[in-house]
């Protein structure tokens, strides 16, 4: 039986779309041995944004409304015949500047999964795995309005007619909500929800291994066992039910203490067909339900360059550091009806950097030496996007328990 470094597997789990949390390594089981192991572990970060040009903002605010008279006509048509009226006031606009405020919505999404994976060293040169994640996602979800000049409308103004004290006590977060459902989107409320997401497939061929260097062939296959896209949904984590392969060749370079791995990846996502809304001008940012259309849809592919450093302290604890650069391509839409595809297109070609640590604990070395009861590796990683534009940032914690038999 081999030592420690050629009993750790790299199963890259991925949770949605194309996101491995494991530091990568050309190490493989042995033929015949087998390792169950059980992955804990959460996503924070995910209401700040990095944005086309790189800044990190939050959420709230990259998705916040200003609705002054030019939008509020867009949205509706009672408030087009307030901002009409008030404009025959005195002949100095007054509708066109009435303005309801900023909407802000507020998220604090988190993601929390617990993925069993079950690897088996097929022979000495291939391993086979597979992964089950069952993720919870919740989100706590407010509204709020700033910078409303409705005060002044109101002194101005109350008393005058129903309709109009009506209007000028707008609840704007009622309107959205229940502008929401007159065009049938589901209402913006807190989330709790638990489900099955995508499964993984993994397969890991290595070409060759003189103790010093190896080379592996990685491919990833992405199942669509998750939930499927809901256009109506604007709370939905919308990335699941995918079918994608992520091909990786790795080398690793062993040096004293030390191990370097460079990769290469390449995710292929596979074209499907989604139903959703889509815009028919530049201008509408809410599709009616009318505008809901069964179009075909190809997710942008990915390159990813990285390099992962691994050092072995000791026989029972190691360390690692690793680096990946993500260019992910624009997705594509097309449809039957001729209507704006291209807008659904708009700011989904994305990059980041991701920075990783890691520690390593390991009873296998000491196991063997009749020290330990059982062989076993419990490792703790720490990711987060350092850089990026058009994606949202992702601070990840895992904790991953593996055993073998």
């Amino acid at each position: 039986m081999k030592a420690v470094t050629l009993l750790l597997i790299a199963i890259g789990l991925l949770l949605g779309a194309n996101r491995s949390w494991a530091l990568l390594s050309t190490d493989i089981l042995p033929a015949g041995i087998s390792s169950p192991s059980f992955r804990y572990g959460n996503l924070d970060g995910l209401s700040e944004r990095y944005t086309d040009d790189g800044s990190l903002i939050k959420l709230g605010d990259y998705k916040s409304v200003n609705f002054d008279a030019q939008t509020l006509q867009k949205f509706n048509a009672d408030a087009r015949k307030l901002i009409n009226a008030l404009n025959k006031f005195g002949g100095t606009g007054l509708g066109d500047k009435f303005n309801l405020g900023v909407l802000k919505v507020e998220t604090e999404p988190h993601v929390n999964y617990f993925a069993p994976v079950f690897a088996h060293g097929v022979t000495s040169k291939w391993t086979l795995g597979v992964g089950v994640p069952f993720v919870k996602y919740t989100n706590q979800i407010s509204m709020s309005s700033q910078f409303s000049n409705i005060d002044y409308y109101r002194r101005q103004f109350s008393g005058l007619s129903a309709e109009l004290d009506e209007a000028l006590n707008t609840d704007l977060g009622k309107a959205t909500n229940d502008t929401l459902a007159q065009k049938g989107y589901k209402q913006l409320s807190n989330r709790n929800e638990s489900f099955v997401g995508d499964v993984q497939v993994v397969s890991v061929y290595k070409f060759f291994d003189d103790k010093k260097t190896a080379l592996i062939y990685q491919a990833q296959i992405n199942l669509p066992t998750g939930p499927k896209y809901d256009a109506d949904d604007l709370a939905a984590l919308n990335n699941f039910g995918r079918t994608n392969i992520n091909n990786t060749v790795a080398y690793s370079y062993k040096f004293s203490r030390f191990t370097a791995v460079p990769f290469l990846s390449y995710v292929y996502n596979v074209p499907d067909q989604i139903t959703e809304r889509v815009p028919s001008n530049s201008d509408d940012t809410l599709p009616d339900a009318s505008n809901k259309e069964n179009i075909d849809r190809k997710i942008g592919d990915s390159q990813i360059l990285g390099g992962n450093l691994f050092y072995d302290w000791s026989d029972r604890f190691s360390f690692g550091t690793g680096y990946e650069f993500v260019n992910k391509q624009a997705d594509d839409f097309s449809g039957s009806r001729g209507l704006r595809y291209d807008m659904l297109s708009k700011n989904t070609a994305s990059n980041y950097h991701k920075v990783k640590a890691q520690i390593v604990y390991s009873t296998v070395s000491s196991y063997f030496k009749k020290q330990s009861l059982l062989p076993m590796i419990a490792s703790l990683e720490i990711s987060d996007y350092a850089q990026g534009t058009n994606v949202e940032r992702q601070l990840a914690q895992e904790l991953n328990l593996m055993l073998f038999f």
